[in-house]
């Protein structure tokens, strides 16, 4: 991977900044590559060619559409399973896909140690500490597991029927022009162009890599500050000093956005250690900042069973 690649695979997020809702990266269905093309500064066809050599080796293999589960009155929680043994991994994951409820688990990487990153649904803070309780017995080290509210925005309004029929179709075909959602819907293109820039908007559902698709290798950064007033200069010197970092939405990391001012989160290629220990010692370096992380992620699995049975269920309401 080289740093064009990098650019072109970072503008498929919304605006260029990446928002990691229920765990996996959302991706923007309505950029265009001369939208790509015009923010990194390179032909239209060259950033096809990216994209397509991207899809090739498996970053960009398909997408899925990922439901709100705030639609559902449900909250997403996170729990850490930490792992002393590689060869538990496999057994761990398996695991977790029998669960009802888990969406999305991560294989990672923090610093000096190893952990299976769970995403769960949940109504309650007691009804996600019982399922926290299951985990902690799958987990191999048997000790206490704790879960944590994951923030992710909830969706901005009620869904008219209409707005069920089209999320159903774009759930079941990701990749569907507008024409072909108004087709399968049975109504006009600027009727099911509304309902779909609606859901959109509104946050009831986004796109993401689907289950099939490969990890980009990136390293997960978090620094600390001092103080809220240090983010400006920080940030500013993060533009400057690294033209490849992937800036992290104050809103795509599990914390309130409205609670959370002394942290800037971005994703770094991790395919260049040097460049990026160079980099994280100079960061580490900077005045007001009190701590750098970073995380690798080393696989992950989508547990698409719970959105699956709810979206079905759509099927069987009246329109």
């Amino acid at each position: 991977m080289d740093p064009l690649d990098f650019s072109v695979y970072r503008f498929l997020s919304p605006e260029g900044a990446a928002r990691f809702w229920a765990g996996r990266r959302c991706l923007d269905p309505r950029v265009t590559p001369r939208e790509i093309a015009e923010r990194v500064g390179i032909s239209e066809t060259a950033v096809r060619t990216r994209l397509q050599h991207l899809a090739e080796r498996g970053f960009l293999r398909d997408k899925a559409v990922v439901p709100n589960p705030s639609l559902f009155g449900k909250r997403v929680f996170v729990a850490d399973l930490l792992v002393k043994q590689s060869a538990e991994v496999d057994r761990i994951l398996r695991d977790l896909t029998l669960l009802d409820g888990v969406v999305f688990t991560r294989d990672l990487m923090d610093e000096d140690e190893r952990k299976i990153q769970v995403y769960f649904v949940s109504e309650t803070e007691a009804s996600a500490e019982r399922f926290a309780n299951l985990l902690g017995r799958i987990s191999p080290e048997r000790a206490a597991v704790v879960a944590r509210p994951y923030y992710i925005p909830e969706c901005d309004g009620r869904l008219s029927p209409l707005d069920w029929r089209v999320f159903l179709s774009v759930w079941r075909h990701p990749d569907s022009t507008l024409a072909q959602i108004a087709e399968d819907v049975g109504v006009s293109v600027k009727t099911a162009g509304r309902s779909y820039h609606r859901l959109i908007d509104t946050r009831a559902c986004w796109w993401t890599h689907g289950p099939e698709s490969e990890e980009f290798p990136l390293a997960l950064v978090r620094a600390d500050l001092r103080t809220p007033k240090a983010v400006e200069s920080i940030q500013g010197w993060i533009d400057r000093e690294a033209p490849a970092w992937m800036p992290v939405a104050s809103d795509g990391f599990g914390s309130d956005p409205r609670s959370v001012a002394t942290t800037i989160v971005g994703l770094v290629p991790a395919d260049l250690p040097t460049v990026l220990e160079r980099f994280l010692r100079k960061l580490a370096a900077r005045e007001g900042v009190v701590g750098v992380r970073r995380t690798f992620s080393l696989g992950s699995v989508i547990s698409t069973a719970w959105f699956a049975d709810r979206a079905l269920a759509l099927t069987h309401r009246p329109v």
